[in-house]
């Protein structure tokens, strides 16, 4: 019973400083974690790119072509007058206006009131207070008159992506949320009730994927690795986690070239393209925009506005809205949700689950290791160290079942499960690994005597034999 109370304080003392997460390392390190658990989940977010969304990206060629930073009031209403002529569903422009910057802004302004489709602006919640809003002379009410704002900005929400923002007593839904709804009136969507715009409320766990639109290099050259989609998802996974297990054998370099796609996930544009000669009757324009969802953004060197994706690197931050909203348009309401706190010491569900298992494991370890090694204590089992191995398997299992089956948490925090049961293998199978190792020692040792019997037989043969001999020659 000393051993069982010794085993469960022990755990317990862990846990403590799990939960109490000094120095904030469990955050940093579930953050990571999670970032490898995507990478090797992305071959399975989906066999092919979806054909609804489409990027179009404000580059340095762009810039250079129209010689104006930021993109002047009569290049944008250009650049949405070309967009409208090919019938996209909504159009969003990853663009925060907070000041009058070029001429012609009423030109601007007409454009977005006479656009056929919706047409969504990026708005900081925060900034955008009720006052600024209703007041005549400001550029966000002009701009909240003649289009829809979508949030791009938010507190408190970490790396996820959250489908409403709360700031000053109203609620403004994120670009992914705002456009999905659009998408759901479309005649041909039937969204579930499951899936409704107005069902979703918990933040996301945007997932990428690491396949790439076919067509890529028809409309934004990124390169030859476009040419070829990547190996099966096995594979691909497999390759994945080889490059992670290895990654203190590689070069930096050669790690990222290994793990980072250099395909964007989206059929991408550059803005380039809308304004050559013809663009307003370009049949691949037209193949490309018509009944989509089209995000505009920046795509600047050295530029702020990017989000890091766990496949792709570095990418334009546009990309972080597209990809959330090709999570709902893929998955509705099953995409993966970030597990609320329940109240009690900031913990989740998610949480909660991951506690209970690891209480579990850590008390089965070092349970296990004061009553069978430390105790000094011999074992007729050689095989008593399975038992605990199927149980923590049992339950990481479970628990990665009821995470993402049942309650959509999508990556839970047992990240860490499988990376103890790896470590902890040893002293599990250390009566096998002894019975094995007395077994060998067994076999050696008659090995060793049949070879000294044989080696005897053949000295007396060869001793009769020189004794025949010897009489033959008298």
């Amino acid at each position: 019973m000393s051993i069982f109370f010794k085993a469960l304080f022990t755990a317990l003392l862990i846990l403590t400083l799990f939960v109490i997460d000094p120095l904030g390392i469990r955050v940093s390190a579930e953050k990571h974690y999670e970032d490898h658990i995507l990478r090797l989940l992305s071959p399975f977010f989906s066999d092919t790119v979806s054909d609804e969304v489409t990027v179009i990206l404000l580059d340095e060629a762009f810039l250079e072509q129209t010689n104006t930073f930021p993109v002047s009031y009569t290049n944008l209403a250009r650049l949405l007058k070309v967009i409208n002529q090919h019938s996209p569903d909504a159009v969003f422009f990853d663009i925060l206006q907070h000041h009058e910057h070029s001429e012609r802004l009423g030109r601007w302004l007409k454009a977005l009131d006479r656009a056929k489709s919706p047409v969504f602006m990026a708005s900081d919640p925060e900034y955008d207070t009720p006052a600024r809003l209703s007041h005549s002379d400001s550029l966000r009410q002009k701009i909240a008159a003649v289009s829809s704002l979508a949030a791009v900005s938010w507190s408190g929400e970490k790396h996820y992506y959250p489908m409403q923002v709360e700031s000053q007593d109203r609620s403004t839904p994120s670009v992914a949320h705002a456009m999905y709804e659009t998408y759901c009136e479309k005649p041909s969507i039937i969204c579930e009730h499951n899936d409704a715009p107005g069902n979703l409320s918990s933040s996301m766990i945007v997932q990428w994927s690491n396949t790439f639109d076919p067509r890529q290099n028809r409309y934004l050259y990124v390169g030859e690795s476009c040419l070829h989609q990547p190996d099966s998802a096995i594979g691909s996974m497999f390759d994945t986690l080889w490059s992670l297990l290895t990654q203190g054998l590689r070069s930096e370099q050669e790690l990222d070239d290994r793990l980072r796609k250099q395909c964007p996930p989206l059929l991408t544009l550059s803005a380039t393209s809308l304004f050559a000669p013809g663009a307003s009757k370009s049949p691949e324009l037209k193949e490309a925009l018509e009944g989509k969802m089209v995000l505009v953004g920046y795509h600047l060197g050295g530029g702020l506005d990017t989000v890091l994706s766990p496949v792709h690197g570095k990418l334009p931050g546009v990309f972080n809205h597209a990809m959330a909203l090709e999570n709902l348009i893929l998955k509705g309401g099953e995409y993966w949700h970030v597990p609320e706190n329940i109240g009690v010491y900031n913990l989740s569900i998610a949480d909660i689950i991951e506690i209970s298992i690891q209480i579990t494991v850590l008390f089965t370890v070092i349970w296990y290791r004061y009553s069978h090694l430390e105790s000094g204590q011999a074992h007729s089992n050689p095989i008593s160290g399975i038992w605990p191995v199927l149980l923590i398997g049992g339950l990481i299992l479970a628990s990665v079942l009821l995470s993402h089956l049942s309650l959509d948490l999508g990556v839970a925090n047992w990240y860490a499960l499988p990376l103890i049961l790896m470590l902890d293998l040893p002293i599990f199978l250390y009566f096998l690994l002894e019975s094995l190792k007395k077994r060998l020692q067994t076999i050696n040792q008659r090995a060793l005597r049949s070879s000294r019997v044989r080696l005897r037989l053949a000295k007396r043969k060869v001793k009769q034999k020189h004794t025949i001999i010897f009489k033959e020659a008298k």
